[in-house]
């Protein structure tokens, strides 16, 4: 049972830890709800009340709230293993469970339930204050990494990215991708040519076609012309049957030839001849072919200084140049850093999440790689969690990447100033990073400046606190 004075009546509270939210409160006592109720309002939050399971339950469904705090004991039963049992049902919502004197063990069973956090009664309302502020952050960076997520899954392109580069990019691929148009798409290195080739097919009268890629650099140019156009029985050593090649294989669809920069000069005379005539012949073979093959070409390269040197054939070029589309480099979109790495993390661990620090971390990185460097390092890092691990931090990125040397507190710097306008960080970094210092500050402030204390509650090491408040400037 809840006493009256388990929330002392200490009028309106002037110290609004975290920006106000939407909380329920779960009490079978009414004095315990209105005096529980006022205190919390007058912090700034919303706050609805329920009498028992039931109606909390019915509340949870009308309206979903920020956070739930959950008396175990309520009626009919008065049971607080049935309170437990509630635990699972506010769904993706922190529930900071409220215990009487002595209910340590109950309290650990509601922590295994899915729990976030206990209060014993009587309330201190400091700490109350500061666990609900600390418990609405949570909140808020997990229905931030929903929304990543799901803008991450729900681009129908496959062209991930909320940045104003990735923005025009696909708006270019729509409106190209239904013409018959050539399409040479440039950009560095592991930035997604071959997924815009994808989403060009996508979009065109084709795609119900075939979609075939072959790398142009990574043959010869005897190889290439009999993986591109196939070959007859006999006409080389080996070609002991007919085998038709890429461009017939591609008819109706789309061929995409990726690094078109490195193919062999002899073959770029025949690449020509089958893109201004429509037709090919067969290695070994004297029948022209036609094939109704749309063709996209991508490569890192400069074709306009290799067709200076005279390595690239102009008229090559221009006929490959109808349009082109640009795939930027990862530090030209910083903000689409947590996106991408919100959609890698959850292929190769569905219920895993990315730290606060390991966002801030992703994104002041640099990224020669680009994406591909990208999603091997989160995909990594995602295959290394530990049973019952559900939270990715820069540490393990670390790991993953091989920067094991690297010291926390040194990593991330730009990411975490307050006076660094021009260093490309996201409002994502930018908003974890005042989350996390407000946390600090918080967690000093109800301890009275003991940082042993305060990292006990933080759940780190004094050291980790140290380095924290080092490191966002807090010192």
């Amino acid at each position: 049972m809840t006493r009256i004075d388990d929330i002392p009546d200490t009028g309106p509270a002037t110290d609004r830890a975290a920006e106000p939210g939407h909380l329920l409160l779960v009490d079978d006592e009414p004095a315990f709800q209105r005096l529980g109720g006022s205190f919390l309002r007058d912090l700034g939050h919303e706050v609805s009340v329920a009498g028992d399971g039931e109606q909390a339950l019915a509340a949870f469904e009308r309206r979903r709230p920020e956070l739930v705090l959950l008396d175990l004991a309520m009626p009919p039963s008065m049971d607080p293993e049935a309170g437990v049992a509630l635990i699972p049902r506010f769904a993706a919502v922190p529930v900071i469970v409220l215990t009487g004197h002595g209910d340590h063990d109950l309290a650990l069973r509601a922590i295994e339930a899915g729990a976030w956090d206990f209060l014993t009664k009587p309330i201190d309302p400091d700490m109350l204050r500061f666990v609900v502020a600390r418990a609405l952050r949570k909140s808020r960076l997990d229905a931030e990494l929903r929304r990543l997520r799901s803008a991450a899954a729900s681009d129908e392109l496959g062209l991930v990215g909320q940045s104003a580069a990735m923005a025009a990019l696909r708006s270019m691929v729509r409106r190209v991708g239904p013409t018959q148009v050539s399409v040479l798409v440039l950009g560095p290195t592991g930035t997604g040519k071959e997924l815009v080739a994808r989403a060009l097919h996508d979009c065109s009268r084709r795609a119900d076609g075939p979609f075939v890629a072959i790398h142009c650099g990574a043959l010869s140019a005897e190889l290439l012309e009999s993986e591109l156009f196939g070959h007859l029985r006999g006409s080389f050593t080996g070609a002991y049957r007919d085998q038709p090649g890429l461009v017939e294989a591609a008819d109706g669809g789309t061929l995409f030839l990726d690094e078109v920069g490195e193919m062999p000069l002899p073959m770029q005379v025949k690449l020509l001849r089958f893109l201004q005539e429509g037709t090919f012949v067969p290695v070994g073979g004297r029948q022209a072919k036609r094939a109704q093959t749309r063709v996209v070409a991508a490569t890192h390269r400069d074709l306009d200084a290799m067709v200076r040197e005279g390595s690239f054939r102009e008229d090559l070029y221009y006929r490959l140049k109808g349009v082109v589309l640009r795939t930027p480099a990862l530090d030209e979109r910083p903000a689409d850093v947590p996106v991408l790495a919100a959609r890698f993390l959850h292929r190769v661990a569905p219920r895993a999440a990315l730290a606060g620090d390991a966002l801030a971390w992703l994104t002041a990185r640099p990224w020669p790689g680009n994406v591909r460097e990208l999603r091997a390092v989160v995909e990594c890092a995602g295959a290394l969690i530990l049973p019952g691990q559900e939270t990715v931090d820069a540490g393990l990125l670390r790991l993953a990447s091989g920067d094991v040397g690297a010291d926390t507190a040194d990593v991330g710097t730009a990411a975490v100033a307050d006076t660094a306008p021009d260093t490309g960080v996201g409002p994502l970094d930018a908003a974890l990073n005042e989350l996390e210092r407000r946390l600090l500050r918080d967690a000093l402030a109800a301890t009275q400046g003991n940082q042993s204390e305060a990292a006990r509650r933080l759940g780190i090491s004094r050291v980790g606190l140290i380095k924290k408040l080092a490191r966002l400037g807090l010192r």
